[in-house]
């Protein structure tokens, strides 16, 4: 089996290279044999023998040209190609959309993470899987002491910590901002009782509020990578305000830790979920309000990938 996909090492922090890692934690907790591939950091060469040594590949990538000519390359060398789809179909411009959709139909097994992609895409290849992506944590990570110092102390002083997380700046393809930080920001730029808490790792959502007009006592940045499933545990509420979206880890994460769990309606979310229009205020203000603690279960992915495996 080789796996081919971003690394945390080299990547950064975000929902794909999370469940790409966790996946591989689980497999080694469990001895199945694989080998990793960066796609981005192994030379051509490097590339090549990896895929011409394997006979099932597992594809995660979420760039549709590097996407499609993997899948294609892939299956030209005769290989059982895993695709998984990370994100909502139909998010891209219609010649990338044309890419992935291509990628699907010539992939042995594709893997979509979400019930409406999943109706979208299961006509496109009589072997298309619903898996969704949450996977638990498979080693102890540990939060930095200064974040629990300062969540300790909002709370302290009274404070509700709601936070949210954005791996980087992003817009969609209709300029929107992806993670609706704009939104957040503004709504509790001036709050009282409550306090923001953006998990920016990049740093560049922090870069971008420097010097403007918000109360820091209300948002505050922590613009360094650290675990988001610990921060979690300290969290009041959790808030997805996406314009699009997958099956997003953090919404599971939060889920799983039975944290208050707010998200835009611009795709299907997990039974627990308080839903609100994509940066409408009167909708996040009703659901705010509401918002209570969830009492659900969550299945672990990597377990159903396993099986797969397994099965071709």
């Amino acid at each position: 089996m080789l796996i081919i996909g971003p690394s945390l090492q080299k990547h950064g922090i975000g929902g794909v290279t999370i469940h790409v890692q966790r996946l591989r934690d689980y497999l080694e907790r469990n001895n199945y044999e694989y080998v990793f591939v960066d796609y981005k950091s192994n030379h051509l060469f490097q590339m090549v023998k990896s895929v011409s040594h394997s006979k099932q590949i597992h594809i995660h990538i979420s760039n549709p040209i590097y996407q499609f000519a993997m899948v294609l390359f892939c299956r030209l060398m005769g290989k059982k190609v895993i695709m998984t789809l990370h994100g909502n179909y139909g998010r891209f411009t219609k010649l990338k959309n044309w890419m992935v959709r291509s990628a699907l139909k010539m992939a042995t097994v594709p893997v979509i993470i979400n019930e409406k992609s999943y109706e979208a895409c299961k006509g496109f290849n009589k072997n298309t899987r619903l898996i969704p992506a949450f996977i638990p944590p498979q080693k102890e990570e540990f939060l930095q002491q200064e974040i629990i110092d300062l969540l300790k102390g909002l709370h302290e002083n009274g404070k509700r910590i709601v936070s949210t997380n954005a791996y980087n700046i992003s817009t969609d393809t209709e300029g929107n901002d992806t993670y609706g930080i704009d939104f957040l920001v503004d709504y509790f730029k001036y709050a009282t009782d409550s306090v923001l808490v953006v998990s920016d790792p990049s740093g560049n959502y922090h870069k971008r509020y420097t010097g403007l007009d918000f109360d820091s006592n209300s948002v505050r940045f922590i613009d360094y990578p650290h675990p988001y499933f610990e921060l979690l545990k300290l969290a009041d509420f959790f808030v997805r305000n996406t314009s699009t979206d997958g099956d997003a880890l953090s919404v599971k994460e939060a889920l799983y830790l039975g944290v208050p769990t707010l998200c835009s309606d611009v795709v299907d979310r997990p039974e627990g979920v308080c839903l609100f229009k994509y940066s409408d205020s009167a909708s996040f203000t009703d659901c705010f309000k509401n918002a209570t603690v969830p009492n659900v279960t969550m299945s672990n992915g990597a377990e159903t990938l396993m099986e797969l495996y397994k099965e071709i």
